[in-house]
C-alpha cells in the first residue's frame, strides 16, 4: 500500500473543522498524534533513509509548519514513535506474565501476545526490530535500553517458582537478543510463515534457561509440530505381527 492509498482516519478521527472554539493545545495534541501514527506505516514502506517529512505530514493530513512546532526532525518523531511501539508491547507482555502461572506458561503467554501483535501490525514490526534499531547512536543505545528491561521481566517469570533456577542477570541480555534476532530474521526473509508459528521454538529456546522447569506447552508445541523421523514413528507405532 502507497502512503497516498493510507487512510489518515486508521490513525486517530481528525477534529473538526469550521469555526469551533477548539484549544490550541488540542490542536496540536490531534496533530502529534496524527504525525506519530504516520510515521510508522511511511518508515515501513519507505526505510528510514527514505522517510521524509513530507511524507509524514501528507499522510498525517497536516501542514510542515506543525511538524516542526512538535519534532526537530524525523529522527525525533520516529524516535516518539518507537518508544509508544515499544511501551505497546511491554504491556502486551507483561499483562501475560501476570495472568499466568509457572514459567513455561509465562514465557510462553508473553510470547505469545508479543508475536499476535507484531503479526498484526507488520509496520510496528519492522519499526521496532529492523528500521529504529539502527537509527544512530542514540537511537540504538535506546534499543540496547529496551532489550535490557525485557531480559529484567525474565526474573518475573520465575516468581513463586522457588525450585526453579534463574538465568544468570549477565545472561539475561542474550535470551531476549536471540528472541529478537529470530523474529528480525523472519521479517528480513520475508518469511511466508506467520510471526506466532515461531512461538513453539522461541519458547523452548527461553525456558531452556531455566533450570529444573517442568516440561511446559512451550515444548509440548515444539514437538508435536517437529517432522517424526522413521526411527521415531517406528519406536512409537506398533509392531505389526
Amino acid at each position: 500500500m502507497s502512503e497516498t492509498e493510507i487512510p489518515t482516519a486508521a490513525y486517530s478521527p481528525r477534529l473538526p473543522r469550521g469555526p469551533y472554539a477548539i484549544a490550541p493545545n488540542q490542536v496540536a495534541a490531534d496533530q502529534r498524534r496524527r504525525m506519530l501514527a504516520a510515521v510508522v506505516p511511511v518508515v515501513a514502506e519507505h526505510g528510514l533513509e527514505g522517510t521524509t517529512v513530507g511524507r509524514i505530514v501528507k499522510v498525517a493530513a497536516v501542514r510542515r509548519n506543525a511538524f516542526y512546532e512538535q519534532f526537530e526532525d524525523k529522527h525525533e518523531c520516529v524516535a516518539a514513535a518507537y518508544e509508544i511501539a515499544q511501551e505497546r508491547l511491554l504491556g502486551a507482555i507483561t499483562f501475560q506474565c501476570y495472568a499466568r502461572v509457572g514459567v513455561g506458561e509465562r514465557i510462553t503467554g508473553a510470547l505469545s501476545a508479543a508475536l499476535d501483535l507484531l503479526d498484526a501490525d507488520p509496520a510496528m514490526a519492522r519499526l521496532v526490530l529492523l528500521e529504529a534499531p539502527v537509527a544512530g547512536v542514540e537511537q540504538v543505545e535506546r534499543h540496547h535500553a529496551w532489550l535490557d528491561r525485557y531480559g529484567r521481566m525474565l526474573r518475573f517469570a520465575a516468581v513463586g517458582e522457588g525450585d526453579v533456577m534463574m538465568p544468570s542477570p549477565s545472561v539475561e541480555p542474550a535470551i531476549v537478543g536471540g528472541i529478537a534476532s529470530r523474529i528480525k530474521e523472519a521479517l528480513l526473509a520475508g518469511n511466508p510463515r506467520r510471526l506466532p508459528d515461531l512461538l513453539p521454538e522461541l519458547a523452548v529456546f527461553a525456558t531452556s534457561f531455566y533450570g529444573r522447569v517442568r516440561p511446559s506447552l512451550a515444548r509440548e508445541l515444539y514437538e508435536s509440530e517437529q517432522p517424526q523421523s522413521p526411527a521415531r514413528r517406528a519406536s512409537v507405532e506398533p509392531a505389526v505381527a
